[in-house]
């Protein structure tokens, strides 16, 4: 591979990390809005933290099902 085409390589790398910070910047807001009623009318910081710790569940649980769902075909069969 030459220099060229390593350049265009990572670069590419870096501009889809970019997009990606960008949605996830949105999506933090979008969810910050959805979770909004369960902590904004509980007192101190409490609450918070059991919207996050519901949020990590979700996102561990929907992690784990896109991972099965995703995963090569080599390595679904070889879980069989």
């Amino acid at each position: 591979m030459t220099v060229f085409e390593e350049i265009k390589k990572q670069t590419l790398t870096l501009m889809t990390a970019a997009l990606g910070f960008v949605a996830a910047l949105i999506w933090k807001d979008a969810i910050s809005a959805w979770l909004a009623p369960l902590y904004e009318s509980a007192e101190g910081a409490s609450s918070l933290t059991i919207a996050a710790l519901i949020v990590t569940v979700v996102v561990v649980i929907v992690t784990m099902i896109l991972a099965k769902l995703l995963a090569p075909k080599e390595a679904k069969e070889a879980s069989k």
